[in-house]
């Protein structure tokens, strides 16, 4: 059975679907609310000024008109306004101001005393009424607006068509065009609840793959672990017994094998070693040790640890620490030596003529440490540095050939730095050298 055929799918999207629709009545409660107000004032005015020169004003004045607008205003717009605030998104509150909004078209039309131009008010009000997708308002209004037609058509048709006479059926062709509006726009909100459903599905299937692609990253990391754990055990008998082999009497033939098998043995425990961070990383796993070390002994370590392959290329390894920086510090000596490792180890790789320079300055202000690996090596594009930090990234495919290694080393780099509270950058001219920058906080002792 598919996510789409199953039951729970299409309850989850009845749910967004409501939740939409319910978020729209609210907003164009609010909308509503608003216009109640604006049109309670205009009917006073239209009151005071317009009524006076229609026919309706022959039999009162100004005031009388005024005070129309503003008591009938009054228990139109009030009660919705109200269920606006109160209850926002419930139909009785749709319901309340379809009334009050078509109560207020018929007001207006006969305090213009039944100019023509007053009708549009009845359109444009059900065509506002349509932004809640909800066909039964839209009858609502039509109803009151049928009614009142009927009744004042009869009665008082003075009041809606500004004329007596010739008029007594008027109110069917008015009545026509009023339902003829409601079923073009009842195609337009069916239309527009079938695109929101439509959203709604599109929602619930991106929330399944999501669901979907995290259990699948969290099988994976939990893979990728217990497989680690399980090939560093015989690992690590391997490279201890290749150690002894070393130290025994042997042709230089044999050791020659002892010798590759122990380099490789070390560059499987490095990628081992690598994909088990990655997949502490990706499981929120990685922890930072905050405890004090010896800033300058672990940067003269590192130092030593790439003079031999410095020397056996060529280059020049430069250290160089501001003088105010402090020999203690505290932070995570581990993870900073793993970062210092990747970042060095990655500029001898790619340099092979000139000069690797590590530089370490103290920003006293900002109370942070900078740290800028420099190279002279073949340089990164342009085009490429923003992928760096991507795990299994390497700019050349040829890269791996050449210089080996797997692409997790800047990817996990970057986010060692980050845990650590730190931000790291990287700027490069192709074909003249690359410069990494890190930044971290640590604590002065």
């Amino acid at each position: 059975m598919t996510v789409q055929d199953d039951p729970r799918f299409h309850s989850e999207v009845e749910k967004i679907f409501k939740n939409q629709a319910q978020d729209i009545c609210v907003r164009v409660d609010r909308g509503f609310a608003y216009l109640m107000l604006f049109q309670w004032v205009g009917c006073v005015l239209l009151g005071a000024f317009v009524t006076p020169s229609t026919w309706v004003g022959q039999m009162s004045g100004s005031k009388e008109n005024a005070l129309i607008g503003l008591i009938f205003g009054a228990l139109f717009a009030v009660p919705p306004i109200y269920a606006a605030w109160m209850f926002p998104g419930e139909k009785v509150t749709r319901c309340l101001i379809a009334l009050g909004q078509m109560l207020f078209s018929t007001l207006i039309v006969y305090l213009t005393g039944g100019r023509i131009e007053s009708h549009f008010h009845i359109f444009v009000s059900l065509a506002a009424l349509a932004f809640y997708m909800d066909i039964s308002v839209l009858w609502v209004g039509a109803s009151i607006v049928i009614v009142d037609h009927l009744l004042r058509g009869f009665y008082i048709p003075m009041s809606i068509y500004g004329v007596s006479a010739g008029v007594e059926w008027r109110w069917v062709e008015h009545t026509a065009w009023v339902i003829f509006e409601n079923f073009v726009l009842i195609l337009g909100i069916q239309r527009h609840r079938k695109e929101l459903r439509e959203v709604a599905n599109s929602k619930v299937q991106m929330m399944h793959a999501r669901e979907e692609a995290l259990r699948l990253a969290s099988v994976k990391s939990s893979f990728l672990s217990n497989v680690s754990h399980e090939i560093r055990t015989p690992l690590n008998s391997i490279m201890g017994f290749s150690d002894i082999l070393r130290d025994t009497k042997l042709d230089e033939e044999q050791q020659e094998y002892v010798n590759t098998i122990h380099r490789c043995s070390e560059s499987l425990l490095h990628l081992v070693n690598d994909i088990l961070d990655v997949s502490k990383i990706e499981n929120g796993l990685l922890q930072v040790d905050s405890h004090p070390f010896d800033l300058k002994e672990l940067h003269s370590d590192i130092q030593k640890m790439f003079s031999i392959k410095c020397q056996e290329k060529g280059l020049s390894l430069e250290l160089h620490m501001d003088e105010d920086i402090p020999s203690k510090a505290k932070g995570d000596s581990h993870r900073l030596r793993q970062v210092l490792m990747n970042l060095v180890g990655n500029a001898v790789k790619f340099t092979e003529k000139g000069k690797v320079r590590i530089e370490v300055k103290k920003d006293s202000i900002a109370k942070t440490y900078s740290w800028h690996i420099i190279d002279t090596g073949r340089g990164i594009k342009r085009e490429n540095i923003k992928k760096l930090f991507r795990s299994f990234y390497q700019e050349d495919p040829s890269i791996a050939r050449q210089y080996g290694g797997t692409g997790l080393g800047l990817m996990i780099s970057k986010n060692l730095v980050e845990i650590m509270g730190g931000q790291i950058s990287v700027t490069s001219n192709y074909g003249e050298g690359t410069t990494f920058s890190f930044s971290l906080p640590l604590e002065e002792i």
